[in-house]
């Protein structure tokens, strides 16, 4: 009996460490007394918790408040820049791998190409190129943070089957990283991550819903509900890129037919392009399709719009209006406060929010339609690498007792694969 009240009163004590740390995190620098004011502790109790992250480098003193009478009290803020992680964005395209510190600012790094060897040895070529290039040392890593395309298996870290990643099949990615760099790793879907990095970095306040949107080379949703975000059945929440909007509409990549994916994501607008030049509809892109269908990047086809192709234009409104509807019935399932649009379709073509943002509120049941704010993410293409950041930098709010720093020695870094 006494074992159960032990462990109910360190679930207490980490609960309050979290508090702690996210109040001093918001609100530092603060004192001790107005920490224990606002989160209604005792003085002992906040007393010791701020001794322990003080031991853990995590926060600091700063410095003295203003006296009431006795001893000036002292002040406690964020150690800012004695922790960094390390975020890993797995895409379809491209693997990326940066050290970022608390305040989501990217101090290192380092992109491959995700063909070319067996998907985890392009993981390690990334993280291993960042950490040959490290200067400080003294700075702790809190852990690895990797965000990927859907679905995935968070729990135990595994990425699953995603359909625009040939060969990519129930990859351990949390137990191979910790094995080989002696690092918490958590892992988390893409659009997750960034929706995580809007609620930590961006402006999205604690009491916000919301729902986003990343429309890249696929496209997927992450929503985030009374601050967490929410997971649903089998991870499988938010996966509005399968959504049905076109019963006769064509093939998705997960073999289903008329999902959004397939006719507002990048993969689809590419597809589109090539169907109305075979077919001879006059476009300036056709010189290029010619020479090389892969040439047909979606970046080519945004700037051939932005120069007045009429081909390109068309395809690329006509795809924000079917993300329009999937924004529409989003919104009539959740109704949150905020919808935010990720991914480099949306960030080198912004023209396709406002567009979506139309058909949403035309075809969005709830009268409170029109009080919701659609925005573009803070973090443009960066996104998935803060989003991976937050991942790790909210474990170690949650958790900060339970932060497993980097040690030099235990890092041994194998031939990488270039």
């Amino acid at each position: 009996m006494s074992k159960v009240k032990n462990l109910q009163g360190e679930g207490v004590r980490q609960l309050n460490r979290s508090y702690i740390l996210k109040q001093i995190r918001e609100q530092g620098p603060i004192t001790k007394i107005a920490l224990a004011n606002y989160l209604s502790l005792t003085f002992a109790a906040v007393s010791n918790i701020v001794a322990d992250l003080v031991k853990l480098n995590v926060i600091k003193e700063v410095g003295y408040g203003e006296s009431e009478g006795g001893r000036p009290p002292v002040l406690y803020d964020m150690n800012w820049n004695s922790i960094h992680v390390i975020a890993v964005d797995i895409g379809v395209e491209h693997i990326s791998a940066a050290e970022i510190d608390l305040k989501a600012r990217v101090i290192e790094e380092t992109t491959v190409d995700t063909q070319g060897a067996p998907l985890i040895e392009r993981v390690y070529t990334v993280i291993d190129q960042l950490l040959e290039r490290r200067t400080n040392d003294s700075v702790k890593i809190a852990g690895i943070g990797v965000s990927a395309p859907g679905p995935i298996d968070a729990r135990d870290g595994r990425m699953l089957t995603p359909p625009n990643m040939e060969g990519v099949s129930n990859i351990d990615i949390k137990y191979l990283l910790e094995d080989r760099y002696g690092l918490t790793t958590v892992l988390e879907k893409d659009a997750n991550a960034s929706a995580l990095a809007e609620q930590w970095f961006g402006h999205v306040t604690t009491d916000e819903d919301i729902l986003y949107i990343f429309n890249d080379v696929g496209l997927g949703g992450g929503l985030i509900i009374n601050a967490r975000v929410h997971r649903g059945f089998g991870n499988g929440a938010g996966e509005i890129g399968h959504m049905a909007i076109d019963i006769d509409g064509p093939r998705c990549n997960c073999g289903n037919f008329g999902c959004l994916e397939a006719l507002s994501s990048g993969i689809a607008i590419q597809r589109r392009v090539k169907e109305e030049i075979r077919r001879g509809y006059p476009t300036t892109l056709e010189e290029a399709f010619v020479r090389n269908e892969k040439a047909l990047t979606i970046d080519l086809i945004i700037n051939h719009a932005k120069q007045g192709d009429q081909l390109a234009k068309h395809i690329l409104d006509e795809a924000g209006r079917y993300l329009g509807l999937g924004v529409a019935n989003a919104i009539n399932l959740f109704a949150p406060d905020q919808v935010i649009f990720g991914g480099s379709v949306t960030v080198l073509y912004p023209e396709m929010i406002k567009i979506a943002e139309h058909v949403a509120k035309q075809r969005t049941f709830s009268p409170f339609s029109e009080r919701i704010t659609f925005a573009q993410s803070k973090f443009h293409k960066q996104s998935n690498l803060v989003g991976a950041a937050a991942v790790i930098q909210q474990r170690l709010f949650d958790y900060p007792e339970g932060a497993f720093f980097l040690k030099v020695d235990r890092v041994v870094l194998s031939t990488s694969v270039h």
